[in-house]
């Protein structure tokens, strides 16, 4: 199997007001930047897999995500506004609709991970795809903590319940187990990688010190233009 009929779903809930964590830190202002910039260069990322862009879909309610959308030239699912578990519930919708339009997987992967790379993305394609022995399949990449769920590749759309939030590595394990779904881990420290916390950002800022620099072009950018505002 090839990552040809793969959609991939990025949840972006708002460009502004996001981060709130890094408010000690940061100005709304730096904030909804960094957000962007690290929400494009995901996208970037996605689409020199390749994926095709109609693949491609940022999932949000707000119209500043949907121009940004039209922008990078990928699709926007708009979830219908819910009060319980929205995250999740938008997902699920997103799921459905890329199943309907002939998904055979969707990749499910936050906007804020500065160093994910069509490198690491075509890595943790081919450990999924490359098995077909079950018939439902589940491939978890955690956040740096080991708690959260950075990336999720389902097979097919629907394989299990989604449990995006508070501890949902061990969350969607149980869940991968609960429905028969075969699970396996990823690890990639650039998919690992999200800013949540001004300690993350402490390590997003350091490595532009140097030339080895990991992040896509958009966030290289922001951080360069923070250091010298912060000067």
């Amino acid at each position: 199997m090839t990552h040809a009929r793969t959609w991939a779903l990025v949840p972006l809930r708002q460009l502004a007001g996001g981060k709130e964590r890094l408010a000690a830190v940061l100005d709304p202002a730096a904030r909804r930047a960094l957000v962007e910039a690290m929400a494009e260069d995901v996208v970037e990322a996605l689409l020199a897999v390749p994926l095709p862009p109609a693949q491609v879909l940022l999932v949000s309610e707000d119209p500043e995500v949907g121009a940004l959308a039209e922008r990078l030239g990928v699709g926007l699912f708009r979830p219908a506004p819910v009060a319980d578990d929205p995250l999740n519930a938008a997902l699920v919708a997103a799921s459905r609709s890329a199943l309907a339009s002939g998904a055979d997987s969707v990749l499910l992967i936050h906007a804020d991970l500065p160093a994910a790379s069509a490198t690491a993305l075509r890595g943790l394609l081919a450990a999924h795809l490359g098995d077909a022995s079950a018939a439902a399949r589940a491939t978890l990449v955690s956040d740096g903590a080991g708690t959260g769920t950075n990336c999720l590749l389902l097979s097919p759309p629907l394989a299990m319940p989604l449990r995006f939030g508070s501890d949902s590595r061990a969350l969607h394990c149980g869940a991968a187990a609960a429905t028969g779904v075969d699970y396996r881990e990823f690890t990639c420290p650039g998919l690992g990688f999200d800013v949540d916390l001004p300690a993350d950002l402490d390590l997003l800022v350091r490595p532009a010190e140097t030339q080895d620099n990991a992040t896509g072009a958009r966030t290289l950018v922001w951080i360069q233009e923070h250091a010298a505002h912060s000067r």
